[in-house]
């Protein structure tokens, strides 16, 4: 399975140098599905706000850290290619969350960081 690439910082499409697409598939296509769907649903693609999954009441002061690390292993574990979820880590500082995890997929351990801010 192949997919168009994208930029790691911007999450915009991948545009080389002289022109054309760069398309990604098998361990960096699983990296950028799960990086995508993450990205989606906390929230960055504000053009359905149906989609997000994290809202105000998870940035009270004293928010459910398990309920929103359920949410978003259930999320990843749904990317095709993804076997399980080896360890999580959720921090909130200055409400800015950050999603860090190591996952293994079928063609490897992939570790993320994945910040969400209002």
């Amino acid at each position: 399975m192949a997919q168009l690439a994208l930029n790691k910082a911007t999450h915009d499409l991948f545009k080389p140098e002289g022109g054309g697409v760069t398309r990604v598939n098998d361990g960096r296509y699983t990296v950028q599905a799960v990086q995508t769907r993450l990205l989606t649903t906390l929230g960055e693609f504000a053009l359905d706000p149906r989609l997000g999954w994290l809202s105000l009441k998870d940035f009270e002061k004293n928010p459910d850290l398990f309920d929103i690390e359920l949410r978003a292993r259930t999320e990843i574990l749904d990317v095709k290619g993804v076997l399980s979820v080896e360890s999580m880590n959720l921090e909130l500082d200055n409400r800015v969350l950050h999603l860090s995890f190591e996952a293994i997929t079928v063609y490897g351990r992939i570790e993320l960081t994945v910040p969400w801010s209002l």
